[in-house]
């Protein structure tokens, strides 16, 4: 157990690679509450001495963890409509909700949000980014004339994301492309300026 038991059998990036991978097994099998530095280590094969190295606790190994955990935000295609630039952002994040990148799921984004701090970083570091993109898609619909300068009221960017949540909140099933093109109508609802 002891990380002199065994030296040099892993450093740096795969290292590290085995500790975001072991964070995750946690998460999923024990959610944030539940989680240990001194499980991590158990399950990455190290020492706890490794983790505190670089983290000083479970909380930025955490936020550190999911940056790791989700995938890039889809570039937009300038060969493709913003419309269309839009609905994969939408789909990224439905993805993340669905459990279908390596972030556990939903009930464990439910799970972070009970910590103040935690809920406060997250929103920082992991979500605000995403809105970001997707404002900077809208910007680029209006300034091609796609769409009309009301597409960037306030609560544009949150709209999407807040009714895929909402959609599996009540079905307990992500929203499909049906479903999100209807979302896009709603984020969209009067911005329209050319045929689709």
């Amino acid at each position: 157990m002891a990380e002199s038991a065994n030296p040099g059998r892993r450093r740096g990036t795969e290292l590290e690679h085995a500790i975001y991978v072991a964070t995750l097994d946690e998460l999923a099998a024990n959610g944030y509450g539940g989680l240990s530095m001194e499980g991590i280590a158990t399950r990455a094969g190290t020492g706890k001495a490794a983790l505190y190295r670089r983290w000083p606790g479970k909380q930025p190994l955490v936020l550190d963890t999911l940056r790791y955990a989700l995938p890039p935000l889809p570039e937009p295609d300038p060969e493709r409509s913003t419309r269309e630039n839009l609905a994969k952002a939408l789909n990224a994040f439905s993805d993340v909700l669905a459990g279908r990148t390596l972030i556990p799921g939903i009930e464990f984004i439910v799970d972070v949000l009970r910590e103040p701090e935690l809920r406060a970083l997250f929103a920082d570091r992991i979500v605000a980014p995403r809105l970001e993109h997707i404002e900077a898609i809208l910007h680029e619909g209006v300034q091609g004339g796609e769409f009309a300068p009301d597409a960037l009221h306030p609560l544009a960017a949150r709209t999407g994301p807040a009714l895929i949540l909402q959609t599996y909140l009540l079905t307990g099933q992500p929203p499909g492309p049906q479903e999100i093109d209807l979302i896009l109508d709603t984020v969209l609802q009067g911005t329209t300026t050319s045929t689709p």
